[in-house]
């Protein structure tokens, strides 16, 4: 009780800071001036370098803020966290086919990194080489796993433009087709698989809109911060370094 009030308090007070900062920001956006340093804020926020006119006309609006703070409630509320058993969510294959739990991919002692993302993030799109690229390098020390979860930039929600046209998934089929559009585009050398309609894995990892895990032996042993900013696929590459070189110490809280 005590738990659930704080949080819904770390909510509302979160809320109202959001409110605050994007009204302040509204403004400053309309000042010739001061537009180059929200530009520098919003690619340093991102981690990546976003066409100015893909992103200005959505900044600070409705749409954005819903995102944030569905992102803000799902921090507050996830279950998953550094040093805990994992938990063990239920995921659907690609094909709608077939039902798994998430641990059933955690293989004796090795290291399972776990990817959640969507197609329709940039900063996902972007980066999606880079996780490859640490797939290949390490899949003789570790398996890896990419989660797609709700959008973070639905046509129905906080649309950018020039960007992948998916609107926000209402059936399990709609989900399964966006991670198949994925699939057409990147071929994946990890196992794929969609999050439920329930959003059960999105709710206890907070992985939208991009998060990365590392479990072993069902305990969480890297947990990042919440992306696009802490998406840091490089602590994740260190992380396995160390795990390759000192495969009974490798431990890393995010």
């Amino acid at each position: 009780m005590i738990y659930s009030t704080c949080m819904f308090l770390c909510y509302y007070l979160g809320t109202s800071v959001l409110l605050l900062a994007f009204t302040v920001l509204r403004l400053l956006k309309l000042i010739p001036c001061t537009q180059w340093i929200i530009s520098e804020f919003v690619n340093k926020i991102s981690t990546i370098q976003m066409p100015r006119e893909d992103y200005w006309d959505s900044l600070f609006t409705w749409p954005m803020l819903s995102s944030k703070r569905s992102s803000m409630l799902l921090e507050l509320q996830k279950t998953a966290s550094w040093g805990k058993i994992a938990p063990d969510s239920q995921l659907i294959s690609v094909d709608g086919k077939s039902s798994y739990r998430l641990l059933e991919f955690c293989r004796g002692n090795r290291p399972l990194v776990v990817n959640f993302g969507s197609w329709t993030c940039p900063v996902f799109r972007t980066r999606v080489n880079e996780f490859l690229s640490i797939v290949r390098e390490f899949r003789d020390v570790a398996d890896f796993l990419t989660i797609y979860v709700e959008e973070a930039h639905p046509t129905n929600g906080w649309k950018l433009e020039n960007n992948i046209t998916i609107p926000q998934h209402q059936t399990q089929e709609e989900r399964c087709s966006a991670a198949k559009m994925m699939l057409d585009s990147v071929e994946f050398i990890c196992p794929v698989l969609a999050d439920t309609m329930t959003n059960e894995a999105n709710k206890a990892y907070a992985g939208m809109p991009i998060r990365l895990y590392i479990i072993r032996r069902n305990q969480i042993q890297y947990a990042g911060g919440m992306g696009p900013t802490f998406y840091n696929l490089k602590e994740v590459r260190q992380w396995l370094q160390n795990i390759r070189i000192h495969p009974k110490t490798a431990r890393h809280r995010a």
